[in-house]
């Protein structure tokens, strides 16, 4: 009666549907569910050949004496490097080197990695498990940084030439002209009240000192190589050769081949995962399930074109209570990359790169955490919603659990959407003026987050998830 009555006076209304009243949908991708992908598989027209060419070099590029570590360099989602194999060191451990470099030559998208890192990695942008220093290459020359990346991918480190001014630090580039530089780099894990301490010096100037935050140390990470390595993008090459090594207080013979482990530092290759082109969608792997079938892949942070894998559903909006369960794996996770799971609509005008009709999870970072798997939502308008922070998923390959949900009668009427990892979880409140705004959504699935950057590899499986409201 209060219905027919709202009705009758021509007042609109907007009620909420019984949770019994929402149809429920699972999909275990034991065969493919044929849901729709758009621009999810994006073959590019041409594959560079990548060339690792580096290792032991009898010059002295680097020095005066000949015999050196070096040579060309690709930046590729391939790990490869160069490194003596060392007994497992952590950053409870002080660590210190010291020594010359000199950078011959240089292309946009290049970059290297030099110091301590772990022989396992998952191809995602810097080396995880890493402290050390790298060059980033362009044209005008490569910019220099060092940092520390722990096992749960969470990063920390400060530039030392930027191509940008970065308080107070002038934009000056290393050129590629075979200048011989100076370094030296340690870090003191007692330093700053036991948090943990680098420094770094360059060309014998002051040095460049940052205190790792509270609990980074406590991530851990395990160092079980020295040496040179690639950094994990598809890009270009650059040649860089390093000599005069003091590591630990000892100086290392360069005089002759050392021997240290080369992987994929000799060898020619397509590189087949360049940067923006998608490649997900059903898949016969097994690493979220445990059983062959699931969905997801490699996600490019790119603003076009729009990319997504989904189930098309019966219309819902903000006013229907939603829920979505199921388990993930998440196997690269590179700085600046991300990726949506959840409800949406496509876009009228792809011009608009803004995030719109949407609720769901952001996995995404900043890199100082690594990626945290977060409530977001976007209204019709276009305005967002973010939890800004939430449980942290680690790039290793394992699987979890996970759960969404919706309640748009809590908040006072405004709604609130819960997300839980494991045993961890994280509340976002939806805004009064949002709820106004409101949101339609007619697909669920896999889509791209719509800004520059790099790419996550993530699988979901044994989804179950609200498709629709039943008819009466």
């Amino acid at each position: 009666m209060p219905l027919l009555l709202t009705l009758f006076l021509g007042l609109p209304i907007v009620q909420p549907e019984p949770a019994a009243a929402m149809l429920i949908r699972t999909e275990s991708f034991d065969r493919d569910p044929g849901w729709e992908g758009v621009h999810n598989r994006i073959i590019p027209k041409k594959f560079p050949t990548v060339t690792q060419d580096f290792g032991f070099s009898a010059t002295n590029h680097a020095g005066k004496e000949k015999g050196e570590i070096g040579g060309q360099v690709w930046r590729s989602t391939t790990p490869a490097y160069y490194g003596e194999i060392i007994a497992p060191r952590a950053l409870r451990d002080r660590l210190s080197v010291s020594g010359t470099f000199a950078l011959t030559a240089c292309s946009s998208s290049s970059g290297l990695f030099f110091g301590w890192f772990n022989a396992r990695q998952p191809g995602s942008g810097r080396p995880t498990n890493s402290l050390g220093w790298y060059l980033d290459g362009e044209r005008t020359g490569a910019r220099l940084y060092f940092a520390a990346v722990t096992g749960t991918n969470r990063t920390h480190g400060k530039f030392v030439t930027p191509f940008e001014p970065r308080k107070g630090i002038k934009p000056t580039p290393i050129k590629a002209d075979g200048t011989r530089h100076t370094f030296a780099l340690s870090y003191d894990p007692a330093a700053h009240d036991g948090d943990g301490q680098m420094q770094f010096t360059f060309d014998g100037g002051a040095p460049f000192i940052t205190n790792l935050p509270p609990g980074f140390q406590k991530e851990g990470a395990t160092f079980d190589r020295f040496g040179m390595m690639n950094t994990h993008k598809a890009g270009n090459p650059l040649t860089v050769y390093v000599g005069h090594l003091c590591l630990d207080g000892k100086v290392l013979d360069l005089s002759a081949d050392p021997h240290w482990q080369g992987v994929g530092n000799r060898a020619t290759f397509q590189d087949r995962e360049l940067t923006g082109t998608h490649n997900f969608g059903f898949s016969l792997t097994d690493s979220a399930g445990g059983k062959r079938g699931e969905a997801g892949g490699i996600f490019w942070r790119t603003e076009r074109p729009f990319a997504y894998y989904a189930d098309r559903i019966g219309t819902l909006t903000l006013a229907d209570p939603l829920t979505a369960s199921g388990r993930v794996a998440f196997r690269a996770g590179a700085p600046d990359s991300g990726m949506y799971l959840g409800w949406f609509s496509v876009p009228a005008d792809d011009s608009d790169t803004r995030l719109g009709n949407f609720m769901g999870i952001y996995l995404e970072g900043p890199s100082r955490i690594g990626h945290y798997f977060r409530p977001v939502y976007a209204t019709a308008a276009g305005s967002r919603g973010d939890a800004r922070q939430g449980p942290v998923l680690i790039p290793d390959g394992r699987p979890h659990f996970w759960t969404l949900a919706y309640d748009p009668t809590a908040n006072g009427g405004n709604g609130t959407v819960r997300v839980t990892l494991d045993k961890e979880s994280v509340t976002l409140a939806l805004k009064g003026k949002h709820r106004e705004e409101g949101a339609r959504f007619d697909r669920f699935g896999l889509l791209t987050a719509r800004a520059g950057g790099s790419h996550v590899k993530v699988y979901f499986d044994d989804l179950r998830y609200t498709a629709g409201r039943k008819r009466p």
